[in-house]
């Protein structure tokens, strides 16, 4: 289980597959530790060196104070890189994760090689909101509590209903993972302040990876327009919308868009 230190802080990170395979850093969203990444390590593992972490504020990371930045988290990531002597990687980040991953590329563009947005946001004026309910639940987490049931009952933001409805074991599967690995509310403080200040908006043309965008257009907490936004502002960047998914549509339709994913990276890669 190795850990790795940074301003004072414990960052948990793990590797999957063949370290001579070509390295794909995975980050991953607000509140979710690495177990959320399951979906993409198990199958993705076999072509690449997969490299998950936890945010700082999530799973065995330390939780700081808030106060810190998403450009602080692509540090972390950064960091984590630098750990396992990497000098660049492929990288794919989800929601808040795609927000850091685009931190990454901009601060740091040596260390990405192509890069992979999933259901995440430029912020600042190229942000558009969820519906109000949705922005309700996410601001104000208070007595939602934290049993298996409670995190049941608030996968209607992250999933779509068709998924809701027909798969009954993707949905409890989420739901004891959120249940295993709580996040404290300091943890989500900290987070959640670090997303609603996250603006990128007027450095986009600056990205110089070669960029896919993936959205589900059903997404009800980023809404896809962010991703149609994203993609339209980013030099050369491809965009593929997954019909009916939900904000987590990486889980909805694993196997869909682990294949855009490979057939993206492999692109630039000798592999077949």
């Amino acid at each position: 289980m190795p850990f790795l230190n940074r301003d004072q802080h414990s960052i948990y990170y793990e590797t999957a597959g063949d370290a001579a395979r070509p390295p794909l850093l995975i980050i991953a969203g607000i509140t979710d530790s690495i177990a959320k990444c399951e979906w993409q390590v198990m199958d993705l593992a076999a072509d690449f060196h997969v490299i998950t972490f936890d945010n700082r504020g999530a799973g065995r990371s330390t939780t700081p104070p808030a106060g810190y930045s998403v450009g602080d988290m692509a540090g972390d990531a950064a960091a984590v890189l630098a750990a396992l002597g990497l000098e660049s990687a492929h990288i794919f980040g989800f929601s808040m994760g795609g927000m850091i991953a685009l931190h990454l590329a901009l601060d740091y563009p040596q260390l990405v090689r192509r890069l992979v947005l999933g259901c995440t946001t430029a912020g600042g004026r190229l942000s558009v909101r969820p519906e109000d309910l949705v922005m309700t639940a996410l601001l104000n987490p208070e007595g939602s509590g934290d049993t298996r049931q409670d995190f049941y009952d608030r996968l209607w933001i992250s999933l779509s209903d068709p998924c809701l409805a027909e798969q009954p074991a993707v949905v409890a599967r989420l739901a004891d993972l959120a249940a295993d690995n709580p996040q404290t509310p300091l943890g989500y403080a900290g987070q959640l302040q670090a997303v609603l200040t996250h603006d990128v908006a007027d450095r986009l043309d600056r990205l110089r990876a070669p960029t896919l965008v993936l959205h589900g257009e059903a997404d009800r907490l980023i809404p896809v327009e962010n991703g149609r936004l994203l993609a339209a502002s980013i030099p050369g960047a491809r965009l593929i919308v997954y019909p009916g998914a939900g904000h987590l549509f990486f889980v909805e339709r694993a196997t869909e868009v682990n294949r855009d994913i490979r057939d993206f990276v492999c692109a630039a890669e000798a592999i077949s």
